[in-house]
């Protein structure tokens, strides 16, 4: 699973990844000049973007309507904003889909396009919507597109340099310049990435700005973030409905733009509204655990809680008090567990080394013949059972709510949370996306996705294609591992429905099938083949 790109353009960026490969070894091996690679890098990077929002419309399900027939209130709102901010108005369309959550794609304000679900237009309050909604223009009124497109060049441009440079390196006459030129290029290569992603960073929180100078209600962004973030929306009872299976899950949807998409976390549920007590109980997780941090810089955007807190400082300075407010002191130091973390999670490179010792040390210290393959095999796989050892704890007898789990402060993607959840599935990871594999499990608390897992991914593809939809609206229990990297996710190894069918990921055992052969066979070849 992926926790800051969308899945959903995997396909598109793995085509036009494709075809710049190849493109670029054509180049290389004709030894073609530096800038004729930069202009095929730049040309790739325009068909990305003039096709990008093209792609959109065919694999998600739009309906393109008038906003006054679908929401006359929100229709007002953003109307008076495009007239008073002198932004171009949107073409407006909604997916339906129970999962709410909204985003904006296009090539330029101009023709920017803003979609909502209709799990959005159901299950938020107006001035929810109106705070998401607003979010969405501010993307418009910045001109995110263009940024971001000119922003992306950079890095590819540096990239194409050192690839070029590198070929170069090998001739007798420029070798050590090209050689020189090649490492620069390639270590400014990996620096702008993290530049980029500081300025997708930025960009969010000027987004989150100008949604709650237009709509003169901060908190009411501040309130659809804590829902969107960490899954504490509760579904709306209905009068007329006793099994509502809407769904009331919220995954980054994506604004296009031309390397990528970026993830936008701009989804949100639930009428009711988010206690200051669960806020702070779910902010603790993002501002203490280090982990939060480190996963920030590779980030498109900011830490829930940082956005909020941000929010909080701009509602205090235009005279309001905050809704929301994180007064809560940090208990304990929780480096102790990011380090063994840290350390667990490069156990099967250590391992990998002290094979490599281990076999020197036999062979010439000791005199002992052992075969190098076999004892490396071996080291790497039992650093890679320890490993597993410690992520995959099997102790799922504890029942946990989803509010529990989102308020565990120690918890990683190394560090999980083995448990069973009970609930309704209440929808897919993805809006719209009709191959979208994972399942969203909702209980009296909130809701949480459920990251289906197999071995080979067109498994995962056909299950979200053919099965997925079928499971909407049923209960059960998921056993797992909750994980956060940095969002909460349940990692499922089994789905237990109430109607005695069953829903199993295979990844675990066939991994640990893996394992255990590749421990065998590395003994085998340590003593039988020298």
């Amino acid at each position: 699973m992926l926790n800051l790109f969308l899945r959903s353009f995997i396909v598109l960026a793995l085509l036009f990844g494709l075809l710049f490969a190849i493109g670029m070894g054509v180049i290389v091996w004709m030894d073609l000049p530096s800038f004729v690679a930069v202009i095929f890098a730049l040309a790739i990077l325009l068909l990305q973007y003039l096709l990008g929002p093209t792609i959109i419309q065919l694999i998600y399900k739009i309906k393109w309507q008038d906003m006054s027939d679908v929401d006359p209130q929100m229709a007002r709102f953003v109307e008076q904003v495009i007239s008073k901010r002198n932004i171009p108005r949107p073409r407006f369309g909604v997916i339906q889909d129970g999962n709410p959550n909204a985003f904006t794609f296009g090539h330029y304000p101009g023709n920017a396009r803003l979609v909502v679900t209709s799990g959005l237009l159901d299950l938020l309050d107006p001035d929810e919507r109106n705070a998401v909604v607003a979010h969405e223009l501010g993307h418009i009124a910045h001109w995110d597109f263009v940024v971001m497109t000119m922003a992306a060049a950079v890095p590819l441009v540096l990239y194409v340099l050192y690839v070029t440079t590198r070929g170069a390196s090998r001739s007798r006459d420029r070798g050590s310049i090209a050689a020189l030129i090649g490492l620069v290029s390639f270590v400014a290569y990996i620096v702008s990435q993290y530049i980029v992603l500081m300025l997708s960073r930025v960009r969010e929180y000027y987004a989150d700005q100008f949604a709650g100078e237009t709509t003169g209600k901060p908190d009411a962004l501040s309130s659809a973030l804590v829902k969107i973030a960490y899954g504490l929306a509760r579904a709306p009872k209905t009068e007329d409905k006793k099994d509502d299976t809407r769904m009331v899950a919220a995954r980054a949807l994506g604004i296009f733009d031309p390397k990528v998409a970026q993830s936008l976390a701009l989804a949100s549920a639930g009428t009711g509204a988010v206690s200051a007590s669960s806020m702070e109980s779910a902010m603790k997780w993002d501002l203490w655990n280090p982990w939060a941090g480190l996963y920030e810089l590779a980030s498109s955007h900011p830490l829930p809680a940082k956005r909020i807190k941000a929010l909080e400082k701009q509602t205090e300075a235009m005279g309001g008090i905050p809704r929301y407010s994180f007064r809560a002191k940090r208990p304990e130091s929780y480096w102790d567990e990011f380090l063994v973390d840290l350390i667990v999670n490069y156990v099967p490179w250590i391992g990998l080394f002290l094979g490599i010792g281990g076999y020197f040390l036999l062979n010439v210290a000791l005199g002992i013949e052992v075969g190098f393959f076999g004892t490396t095999l071996f080291a790497l796989c039992a650093g890679w059972w320890l490993k597993r050892r410690f992520s995959y704890r099997h102790n799922f007898e504890e029942k946990q709510t989803v509010q529990g789990l989102i308020d565990t402060i120690k918890v990683s993607r190394i560090r999980s949370v083995p448990c069973t959840i009970k609930g309704k599935i209440i929808g897919r990871g993805v809006p719209g996306l009709f191959y979208s594999d994972d399942l969203v499990l909702q209980d009296e608390t909130g809701f949480i996705i459920l990251d289906y897992r197999q071995p080979i991914r067109i498994f995962e593809f056909l299950f979200g294609w053919i099965k997925a939809e079928k499971l909407i609206g049923k209960r059960g229990e998921a056993v797992g591992w909750y994980r956060r990297a940095p969002r909460p996710y349940f990692e499922m190894r089994e789905l237990r429905l109430d109607n005695h069918e069953t829903v199993v990921s295979y990844l675990y055992p066939f991994s640990q099938f893996f394992l255990y052969a590749g421990l065998v066979l590395g003994l085998v070849l340590a003593i039988f083949f020298i």
